[in-house]
């Protein structure tokens, strides 16, 4: 697998379309290298829910659900649970946590604990080409980060430089697509186990695949729009110069 200084990883998910479903229909492919394929993407069937439920509006989900399959065959179901929950269960439909959103999105364990936190990054969180998230552990401390790609541009090797190696392939470009998102793009310095690992590519598919926000930049909403300009005193609003 190739890797990056201070031994780090990184995993490139890009959107692409499902031939095989016909047109519309799009699939998240995630790599760690041209040769080195972790994981695919795409819708999964709506579970629960009988036709006449569906007649009367019942056992409708928020959202879609995604189904992530690994090279190894094991599965992983990305379930939005109305607005502010994401289920993560594995194929045979054992739990493995719940993501919560909010300003920011924390992961937490079926178990117990927390698997990560989702936090926008302090200085760029929302660019015209790209969101930025930093990925930090239970204590807050840094670990990753992930960037959801926006545009072609997006996918430009100067968006990570802190950790880039000329000798790596994330060098290529993308391709334009109609829609809103291309893809993502997974930093984490150091191993992560497998529950991490669902989590943090679950997160990738439910942004991606689901235009789920896990930040506030990706709703459109700005929490710091900076001052507003100062009001012109009504008093003096048809004033002209040299007037008395």
């Amino acid at each position: 697998m190739p890797g990056l200084r201070n031994g780090s990883m990184m995993i490139e998910g890009r959107i692409g379309r499902d031939a095989s479903a016909g047109a519309g229909v799009w699939t998240l492919a995630f790599r760690r290298g041209p040769d080195d394929p972790v994981a695919v993407a795409g819708r999964a069937p709506d579970a629960g829910r009988s036709r006449l439920g569906a007649l009367f509006g019942r056992g409708r989900t928020p959202g879609p659900r995604h189904r992530l399959t690994y090279t190894d065959g094991s599965v992983v179901l990305v379930e939005p649970r109305g607005g502010d929950a994401t289920v993560l269960r594995r194929g045979d439909g054992a739990a493995i946590g719940t993501i919560l959103h909010g300003i920011s999105s924390t992961a937490a364990a079926a178990t117990g604990g927390t698997l990560c936190h989702f936090v926008p990054h302090p200085a760029e969180p929302r660019t015209p080409d790209l969101f930025h998230l930093l990925v930090l552990d239970q204590s807050g401390n840094e670990f990753g980060r992930v960037q959801v790609i926006r545009t072609v541009a997006g996918w430009a090797p100067h968006h990570i430089d802190q950790l880039w190696d000329t000798h790596l392939w994330w060098d290529r470009g993308g391709a334009a697509l109609p829609v809103p998102i291309l893809g993502t793009r997974l930093v984490v310095e150091r191993r992560v186990d497998r529950d991490e690992l669902d989590a943090l590519l679950g997160a990738c598919v439910d942004m991606a695949l689901g235009l789920r926000p896990y930040i506030t930049a990706m709703r459109g909403e700005d929490p710091d729009p900076g001052p507003a300009p100062p009001r012109t005193p009504l008093a003096c609003t048809h004033l002209q110069p040299g007037a008395d």
